[in-house]
């Protein structure tokens, strides 16, 4: 029994030979697959949209003319007998970012709106639209031929509040003729 119980030193190194082997042969295969999976996910990358060609912009290029809540000036009137309502609507508008020039009683002699008017000329259709955009359901644009591209809005009597406006696309992009620091707080 004594011949049989220990192992010889030939088969010893046989069986190293192949542990080494097998460690080897594994570690390869490892190194293989994540070398394909490596070199996929950068053909996948590729395969994608180019990010100059994007289908979806994430802003729109700036245009010093196009209409912007920030440059648009808004004239708030009360067409209701109710005290306030257009002092705390031109508050909200200028939160919304709005310029808000006067704040007063309606000095037309038109009928009170149902819920309200966004005023306008025909150089003020824009700014119109994106006052519109803040109004209540139900309010009503007028074209009344003013020139220029301020704003009236003028308050009826089911007006409730200002509502957040609905973007129609992406922003606008910074004006590039702006400094760092103008873009940054803007």
């Amino acid at each position: 029994m004594g011949e049989y119980a220990t192992e010889s030193p030939t088969s010893v190194l046989a069986r190293r030979k192949r542990r080494r082997s097998l460690i080897t042969l594994a570690v390869v295969i490892l190194g293989l697959f994540f070398a394909f999976w490596y070199a996929l996910s950068y053909y996948r990358a590729d395969a994608g949209p180019a990010a100059g060609s994007s289908s979806t912009a994430a802003c729109t290029p700036f245009d010093p003319d196009a209409a912007r809540i920030e440059t648009t000036t808004v004239n708030v009137y009360n067409a209701t007998n109710r005290t306030g309502l257009a002092g705390s609507t031109a508050k909200d508008l200028e939160e919304v970012g709005f310029g808000v020039d006067e704040v007063a009683n309606d000095p037309t002699d038109r009928d009170t709106p149902a819920v309200a008017e966004v005023r306008h000329g025909p150089k003020g259709e824009a700014q119109a639209a994106l006052v519109l955009s803040a109004m209540p359901e139900d309010t009503v644009l007028v074209n009344d031929k003013r020139k220029g591209n301020v704003v009236d809005v003028a308050l009826g009597t089911g007006f409730t509040a200002v509502v957040t406006p609905t973007a129609s696309g992406p922003p606008m992009c910074p004006d590039p003729s702006a400094s760092p620091s103008e873009s940054a707080t803007s």
